[in-house]
């Protein structure tokens, strides 16, 4: 057996120590091929699969991959990225995820691809928290973008994307106004400045005296304000 973080971490070398023995029916199809080669590992499809993708040492071990029905290195990382990107902490709990975060700046093209994935993978999590409201999840999501902003993964354009969209129930919900601040990526005075930012995190910037009495003012001459930011601010005066 293996964990899911040895098979992440693993050198080429202990790689191939890791699949020496694991066997599979080249005539099988490769989910079948990839679900038994989990099993004898004690993992599941999508940790093995995303194991091994987020491995920068994969894409040198074709006696691997081919093992799993891949062709090509290329073919694994396209099922680790649709993998990855649309689990909600079922087949890859969050421990999983964080350990591949952890190990992000080993590899430029490994990074550059989380990146890529990580909008669409927590839009999938906002959609999963919406329908089913799993607290347990809740939290599992807000240490996922807590790791996301403090491992330095996202970046100023992924930052300004999230705080343009209408999702300030989910920043609220993991504090990631306060992780965007806090990393540096847009000031929270430039955030208190945003239509698309909402009172209960400006009320937040304003209690952690980040933003100054002049400000409030200042923003309180914006005629398009909402009512309920309005009212806000003005408690403030």
């Amino acid at each position: 057996m293996a964990t899911f973080r040895e098979v992440l971490t693993a050198s080429d070398t202990d790689l191939v120590r890791i699949f020496y023995k694991v066997k599979t029916d080249p005539s099988a199809d490769f989910i079948v091929r990839i679900n038994r080669a989990a099993a004898q590992l004690e993992l599941n499809h999508s940790q093995l699969v995303c194991a091994l993708g987020f491995n920068r040492h994969i894409r040198d071990l074709p006696d691997i991959f081919t093992t799993l029905g891949f062709r090509s290195a290329k073919l694994l990382t396209y099922r680790c990225n649709e993998l990855f990107t649309t689990d909600t902490y079922n087949q890859l709990p969050i421990d999983n995820i964080l350990d591949i975060y952890s190990e992000r700046l080993e590899d430029q093209e490994v990074l550059d691809a989380l990146r890529g994935m990580l909008g669409p993978r927590l839009e999938h999590i906002e959609a999963d928290i919406e329908k089913n409201g799993d607290p347990g999840h809740v939290i599992s999501y807000r240490m996922e973008v807590h790791a996301i902003y403090k491992a330095g993964i996202a970046d100023k354009t992924f930052a300004e994307m999230r705080l343009g969209r209408d999702i300030g129930k989910y920043r609220l919900m993991s504090g990631e106004a306060r992780c965007i601040a806090d990393t540096g990526l847009v000031p929270a005075a430039n955030m208190f400045f945003m239509d698309s930012v909402t009172p209960e995190e400006k009320k937040e910037f304003i209690e952690r005296s980040e933003i100054h009495p002049d400000m409030i003012k200042n923003r309180l001459q914006n005629t398009h304000i909402s009512p309920e930011e309005r009212e806000m601010l003005e408690g403030y005066i």
